[in-house]
């Protein structure tokens, strides 16, 4: 393959890459647990910016189900978020990301 070529794929990588990265910082993916008592928003890079409560979730003789509830909407959302970025940093990086030190 031509030298020239390569950098030329490696720099539109990089664009690509970038590209995504903006998107995802923008990205907000939510996740949620005790069907729905509990809501966690993240962005598309897994930063936790909300989390929502359901009145009836808030049980004053058991606060360990509501941590619970809490930890397991954040998981979710952010186990979302892993996804939505694998997929767009895949789609960036195109055929080039088996190749190391590139990136």
């Amino acid at each position: 393959m031509n030298v020239q070529k390569l950098m030329k794929e490696a720099q539109r990588a990089q664009r690509k890459v970038a590209e995504a990265q903006e998107r995802l910082a923008t990205l907000e993916v939510e996740g949620s647990a005790g069907g729905g008592l509990v809501t966690a928003t993240v962005t598309g890079e897994g930063a936790l910016v909300k989390v929502a409560i359901d009145p009836g979730a808030i049980d004053p003789e058991d606060p360990t189900l509501l941590e619970d509830l809490i930890v397991a909407a954040v998981k979710d959302a952010q186990r979302q978020a892993k996804e939505v970025h694998e997929r767009e940093m895949g789609s960036a990086m195109g055929g080039l990301g088996g190749m190391p030190g590139l990136f």
